[in-house]
């Protein structure tokens, strides 16, 4: 055999031995799926620990926040209201004995806990959230401390059952923004500057081999086989909706067109350049210091993925139709910038071509979120994302990018490989 056959040989070997480990690792979570849908529903599980919000009490939080300062007691500690979505929510107001006081424990808490609703844990469960949030706050956080809240405690069990303590963000003169918020230009900016910092920081990292292995691309996220499943009832879902019977006919045609190829595009997205993304950065999942910066809080979705998916789905999230096309391409730029200050140069019209694909990962998160009902967020909120949602695809030609990778993805089946845009690093 001479050495081009021997290496075609080899090539192939390899290329086998790779399908045949990917099929391996995938049939490992279809299975883990199964238990994992099953803990979820169980009514309850052999869990000592304090992991709903019915089981907190005085003494529990004292003894939890308490435990690492001699002779700290609680005086008084009473609910302070809260909020029920994707997990329950309640804040406490704590009174500490001037030992307390001393040794700094707050004056407040923002819980959040097991939901009660089987649907809910069924969805932390099956992607493994409360774990990973869970995992953000032990293992990576402090890496990053002022790019989100601080945790006092931090506990996942199976079926989605965790419970976390964290900082009253307004204690420390943060301030917390919602889906139905006004989003400023500045506001914006500084997100996805945070997001920069973020994903330069985690960029192609060889920790994702070693010690957050846990942080997953997508294809091969926990629950992904579910994941993929809710997302196509979503599409089929939303057509049946006002909104959807509402699609202009262009619009409705790249719905076809993404509802026939997603999978493809899922493949190709996980062979681009990776980073740590938060994954639900959303506007109502940011903060802003008093000077401008800006964090992020529910770190639940992390996942493995090129990084103007982030941009893309804050972006959409946080700006009105109005807002869109006058503030769009100076925020692309921005990030662009922000990222290579941090030592990462993104190819412009790669990342513009990224951006124009990634309106469709978004707009899947639309449809999923109004099909089953908001999850807590505002309606008004939800609904106008529908015309910015329409707006995106036309203004960047999303279609048309599909459609050429398509072909791409076609001809590199064929033998011949994609030799589109690529980063420089």
């Amino acid at each position: 055999m001479n050495c081009a056959a021997f290496c075609a040989h080899e090539n192939r070997e390899v290329i086998m031995q790779a399908s045949s480990m990917a099929a391996l690792h995938k049939e490992a979570l279809d299975r883990l799926e199964l238990a994992d849908m099953a803990a979820a529903h169980a009514g309850s599980l052999s869990i000592e620990n304090v992991h709903t919000v019915d089981g907190i009490s005085q003494g529990w939080l004292e003894k939890t926040l308490g435990k690492d300062v001699s002779g700290a007691a609680l005086a008084k500690a009473e609910p302070a209201g809260g909020h029920d979505g994707m997990t329950d929510r309640r804040q406490w107001n704590l009174e500490w004995n001037e030992t307390g006081q001393a040794a700094g424990l707050p004056g407040s808490v923002f819980i959040k806990a097991t939901p009660s609703h089987p649907y809910l844990r069924e969805t932390l469960s099956m992607l493994h959230m409360a774990e990973a949030e869970v995992r953000f706050y032990t293992q990576v956080r402090d890496e990053i401390p002022h790019l989100a809240p601080q945790a006092y405690y931090a506990r996942s069990w199976a079926g989605g059952r965790f419970i976390l303590l964290m900082e009253k963000l307004e204690d420390r003169g943060l301030t917390p923004f919602w889906m139905h918020h006004e989003c400023t230009f500045d506001h914006a900016k500084a997100v996805l500057e945070a997001l920069a910092e973020l994903h330069a920081r985690f960029w192609e990292s060889p920790r994702f081999e070693t010690d957050l292995a846990w942080i997953r691309p997508r294809t091969f996220k926990y629950g992904a086989g579910w994941h993929e499943a809710s997302f196509v009832k979503a599409r089929k879902d939303y057509l049946d909706t006002d909104l959807g019977q509402a699609l202009p006919d262009d619009v409705r045609e790249i719905h076809r067109l993404w509802s026939e190829n997603f999978r493809e595009v899922y493949a190709w997205w996980d062979t681009q350049p990776m980073t740590f993304i938060h994954g639900d950065s959303h506007l109502g999942n940011t903060f802003a210091y008093p000077d401008g910066r800006a964090g992020l809080f529910d770190w639940q979705v992390i996942f493995r993925a090129p990084s103007m998916r982030e941009v893309v789905y804050f972006m959409l999230s946080a700006l009105t139709h109005e807002q869109r096309q006058p503030f769009e391409d100076k925020l692309i730029s921005a990030y662009l910038k922000a990222l290579e200050r941090h030592g990462i140069k993104l190819d412009e019209a790669y990342a513009r071509r990224l951006y124009a694909l990634f309106i469709l990962d978004s707009w899947d998160a639309h449809m999923k979120t109004y099909t089953r009902g908001g999850y807590g967020h505002a309606d008004a909120a939800i609904r106008q994302r529908a015309d910015l949602m329409a707006g995106a695809l036309r203004d960047h030609k999303t279609k048309e990018v599909l459609s050429d990778l398509l072909d791409e993805i076609g001809r590199s089946v064929h033998g011949h490989p994609d030799r589109g845009a690529s980063p420089a690093k």
